[in-house]
């Protein structure tokens, strides 16, 4: 069989040496392998150096990751931990706290009831205290009271042995007095019992001249008769005045203070100087006046007619009204200015008895030395 060329696959010609080619081939070739294979050599170490710098980075990045895991993982667990240590820490102080809660609410609970049972006792006591001073204010109140009412049926039977004549007279008397005490310079008249006529007379006196007349009937009663207004308005003729008024302390039912029926007036005694004083001035300046007899009584007449109009009635009502409200005022203000110079006196007494005190106690301390200096008290004064 013909030699073939390793190369192409060619027959070689016969005189050519197969062992020379092959020698020959194997010279060529052995630098080429060789070189081929320090070039194969140097790229499996490169790779190999690139492969493990490859792997050495995974492995890093892998390290790195699992480390960030474990650190993830360990905060997560410490979060965890301490989250769970707060919570029962919370849990643990909320016991503490409603423990506590409970034992001093348990403390003043005992606190309020023993207070609650010491004030009940002194409250007893006080009260018990209360109830002999209460016993004994009754006996004495009875006692007054039985004297009071001796009194009463005393002053009972000598009212009942009284006339109304003799009412009626005393109640005369203070209007009397009244009078004469108010309007010094006028005529004043009483009228003597068994007289047909009024009770008082006021003649109102202009210097030396008589400008008027005011008649007064008296009735110190309890019971308002219809009667008594016939009789007033016959003085109109009798004394030939308009001026006619009834003083009582009985009124029609429903009235009060003042009013007028059938152009009389009626007034309380506290209201009838009051009412004259007002009719008074009206009468001296109509006398002023110069007038006719006829023109003074025209005037007269128009100045009745306003005393017993609407008008002056609620004007008069709602003056007295005033002086009822001032008076009570002053009476409430009298009241609370004794009450305030009690409570003072009072608050100066106990400084005084406590600047004693302290002093008395500071001398038996420093007994032996030199005098003390008094003690300056609240108002300014000083003690020995």
């Amino acid at each position: 069989m013909p030699n073939l060329c390793p190369l192409c696959g060619q027959p070689l010609p016969k005189a050519f040496d197969d062992e020379k080619l092959h020698a020959k081939l194997d010279k060529l070739t052995a630098a080429a392998t060789q070189l081929e294979r320090r070039k194969l050599e140097n790229e499996f170490t490169d790779r190999l150096s690139a492969e493990r710098e490859n792997a050495r980075v995974k492995a890093k990045m892998e390290f790195e990751k699992r480390i960030t895991k474990l650190h993830v993982d360990k905060d997560r667990q410490i979060r965890a931990a301490r989250e769970s240590a707060i919570a029962e820490t919370i849990k643990k102080n909320a016991l503490e706290v409603a423990k506590a809660r409970k034992e001093a609410s348990d403390e003043a609970r005992r606190e309020i009831r023993f207070v609650t049972q010491h004030a009940r006792m002194e409250s007893e006591k006080k009260l018990s205290t209360l109830q002999l001073v209460r016993e004994k204010e009754q006996v004495r109140h009875s006692s007054e009271i039985a004297k009071l009412q001796g009194k009463l049926e005393d002053f009972s039977r000598k009212l009942e042995k009284q006339t109304g004549e003799q009412l009626g007279e005393e109640g005369e008397i203070d209007l009397y007095s009244a009078l004469r005490k108010e309007f010094v310079t006028d005529r004043i008249e009483r009228v003597g019992r068994g007289v047909k006529g009024a009770d008082i007379l006021l003649r109102i006196m202009d210097g030396g001249r008589e400008a008027g007349c005011i008649v007064y009937e008296c009735k110190n009663v309890t019971t308002w008769q219809k009667a008594y207004i016939a009789q007033a308005k016959k003085y109109h003729t009798q004394y030939d005045t308009p001026y006619v008024m009834i003083v009582s302390r009985a009124f029609p039912k429903k009235l009060r203070g003042m009013c007028v029926m059938n152009d009389v007036p009626i007034v309380e005694p506290r209201f009838a100087i009051a009412l004259t004083s007002m009719m008074r001035e009206g009468i001296i300046e109509i006398a002023k006046l110069r007038l006719t007899k006829v023109g003074a009584n025209e005037k007269a007449q128009e100045l009745f007619v306003y005393v017993t109009g609407n008008e002056f009635q609620t004007r008069f009502r709602d003056m007295s009204e005033t002086v009822d409200g001032l008076m009570d005022f002053l009476r409430t203000e009298k009241n609370w200015h004794e009450n305030h110079w009690a409570k003072e006196s009072d608050l100066h007494a106990r400084i005084q008895k406590r600047h004693r005190e302290i002093d008395a106690r500071v001398r038996v301390i420093v007994k032996g030395t030199e005098k003390l200096r008094p003690i300056a008290v609240a108002d300014g004064r000083r003690r020995a």
